[in-house]
């Protein structure tokens, strides 16, 4: 692995971008991969041994998708800067304050703020299971069980079982935003993909999808 030191010149459709690639990773593979990270850095994974002309131009035909995941990224962090999880808890998107739980026996030392806030998700985000649940008998879609998971990696998850996965940090979120993951993992009970069939049948039941899934990656911050 090591840091490209120039800056890669690259003109797209009479577009002129300037792409600055933080690292080229040389792994054991067959074909490339490129990541904007949450800084917005390009991340590159190439084969062994590609020639770095060839890096370069699979980089510059990617220049446009490149620059509008830098947007995302730099859309969230700016988003992020909203929130002061030091001193506040947020529970369904309201900024609430931690003394109004009944959990003080965390609140002896300062040190103790974190076990005190991690103490308050916890016992919160067990109402999400309960909403999963209601939200599955009113719109007949069937759930077996529901448990939560503290993966940095996905929102929910819905096996062939119809077993249920659930982030506990869903509990920061706004409900309309719960809402439509716990619908969206609901969904894959009918349609176990992301075909256009299974995005039909998400309208059907959350109409608005697309505002809501477009506002949930603002909180992908939440995943660091």
């Amino acid at each position: 692995m090591h840091d490209i030191l120039v800056n890669l010149l690259a003109i797209k459709k009479g577009k002129c971008y300037t792409i600055c690639m933080k690292k080229i990773i040389r792994q054991n593979r067959k074909t490339i991969s490129i990541t904007v990270d949450r800084k917005g850095e390009v991340i590159i994974k190439a084969p062994q041994k590609m020639k770095e002309d060839l890096i370069n131009k699979f980089v510059s035909e990617k220049a446009t998708w490149i620059e509008k995941q830098q947007k995302k990224q730099e859309q969230v962090r700016q988003f992020k800067d909203n929130f002061d999880f030091d001193n506040f808890v947020y529970i369904f998107g309201q900024k609430t304050n931690p003394e109004q739980f009944d959990l003080s026996y965390a609140l002896d030392k300062a040190s103790h703020k974190k076990v005190h806030f991690d103490a308050i998700y916890a016992e919160m985000a067990e109402q999400l299971i309960d909403l999963a649940k209601n939200i599955a008998s009113n719109l007949g879609l069937e759930v077996e069980t529901i448990k939560l998971t503290k993966s940095k990696r996905f929102w929910g998850s819905l096996d062939r079982h119809k077993n249920m996965k659930l982030n506990s940090k869903l509990i920061i979120l706004p409900k309309n935003l719960i809402e439509y993951v716990i619908i969206h993992e609901l969904c894959h009970g009918v349609e176990l993909n992301h075909s256009p069939k299974f995005w039909a049948v998400v309208k059907k039941y959350c109409p608005d999808y697309k505002r809501r899934k477009k506002e949930l990656e603002l909180y992908s911050f939440l995943f660091d």
